[in-house]
């Protein structure tokens, strides 16, 4: 993990471990913060070198949601807001009652790309799939804003959208969005006139 990220990191496990803002406390009550290696563990962080911000996740024990703390340097790094974050999976699916894993994939070096075909048994070896699927989902963390993690699907998506485009000519396809959320919290889901446009364009 680089080395400026670990003074915010720090600082956030210390407020998780010596809570001093309001809401922490709250979600720590009703919340357990996993833990490893006998620390709360990090799920992921995004830092702003420009601004010098950060914002690092922590995972809930047996929930799909985050906590979320945001820290800033002024010059000594402290924590100034405390939040949930909803955890979300945003992913490219294709299926097909017709075509084969293989025949959805073609063109498409997208990876991971997962998925399969009609006809193949499910994981539990009693049941035959009636469709084929296709599944790209970039994403190995779900701790992202929604406009946040569509961008970069799309940024992603777009690299071949020509062949994109062909998949949907051949199959239904969509990008599907997930959404975990703590209690009521984070409940609306805002696309902005630019990640519209962009799907529009795909």
């Amino acid at each position: 993990m680089h080395t400026d990220i670990q003074p915010y990191i720090y600082k956030a496990i210390e407020e998780i471990l010596n809570p001093t803002f309001a809401e922490t406390k709250e979600y720590l009550k009703v919340n357990e913060v996993e833990f490893e290696n006998g620390k709360p563990k990090v799920e992921r962080v995004d830092l702003d070198y420009a601004d010098n911000l950060a914002v690092v996740y922590f995972p809930f024990k047996d929930e799909r949601y985050f906590l979320q703390i945001n820290l800033v340097k002024t010059p000594e790094i402290k924590v100034y807001y405390v939040h949930t974050e909803s955890g979300h999976k945003t992913y490219l699916t294709a299926t097909s009652e017709d075509l084969t894993f293989e025949n959805l994939s073609k063109n498409l070096t997208f990876k991971p790309l997962t998925g399969w075909s009609k006809g193949e048994f499910r994981k539990n070896g009693k049941f035959q799939y009636t469709f084929s699927r296709l599944i790209f989902e970039p994403f190995a963390s779900e701790a992202y804003q929604l406009e946040k993690q569509l961008e970069l699907l799309l940024t992603e998506l777009e690299k071949q959208s020509e062949n994109v485009r062909q998949l949907a000519e051949k199959a239904t396809t969509c990008i599907s969005v997930c959404k975990h959320q703590y209690i009521s919290g984070n409940a609306g889901l805002c696309l902005g006139i630019d990640i519209i446009r962009r799907l529009a364009k795909l």
